[in-house]
């Protein structure tokens, strides 16, 4: 090989060992969400993934039982990279990390972004509770007053409350020809 063959020879491997170690060295991929990190229930978040033009492939991870699981890929060459979660719930809630790739390699992850979600709703239910113990309860005071009045009217009127009422009776007596109905004398012969 000629000297200048050889010299350009050790110079592209040089620049190709000095390309491939900043490739090494991918810089912390930045991680955001969009109104905030604290959600209503069933609402909607965007979480934006801040990487590099040159990223490829972006990637959202959420924490569950001490390992963090894919959540979304987002494939294309951009900066940023925008996940939609569209219903928060107590399922979706929790930390969040993204990382991207570029040529062959992956960046670390990104900080862990907590995710919230709180209820719009009245936390005080006391209101509410005491209604539907009202309303269970109300049977059982309707059950008191039909008792109540049964017994109530069972009971025999004193004789300073008593009026005079007239004594409703059947007569016990029958007509003659009732007695006799249908008996006829038997003759003997």
């Amino acid at each position: 090989m000629a000297p200048r063959d050889t010299t350009l020879f050790y110079l592209v491997l040089c620049l190709g060992q000095k390309i491939e170690a900043q490739d090494g060295n991918l810089s912390i991929p930045t991680i955001s969400a969009t109104p905030g990190s604290v959600i209503p229930w069933n609402e909607s978040v965007k979480i934006l993934c801040g990487g590099t033009p040159e990223s490829y492939l972006y990637q959202l991870e959420i924490l569950g039982n001490s390992t963090y699981k894919v959540v979304e890929k987002k494939l294309g060459f951009q900066k940023t990279a925008e996940f939609v979660i569209k219903h928060m719930d107590t399922n979706t809630a929790g930390r969040y990390q993204c990382r991207y790739r570029k040529q062959y390699s992956w960046s670390v992850h990104s900080e862990a972004l907590e995710l919230v979600v709180t209820d719009t709703t009245n936390q005080d239910y006391t209101t509410e509770n005491l209604i539907r113990m009202g309303m269970a309860g109300l049977p059982l005071v309707v059950l008191l007053v039909i008792l109540a009045e049964n017994w109530l009217g069972r009971q025999v009127p004193h004789k300073e409350d008593q009026q005079e009422l007239p004594e409703l009776s059947c007569s016990r007596q029958k007509t003659q020809t009732e007695w006799t109905f249908g008996l006829t004398p038997r003759v003997t012969r």
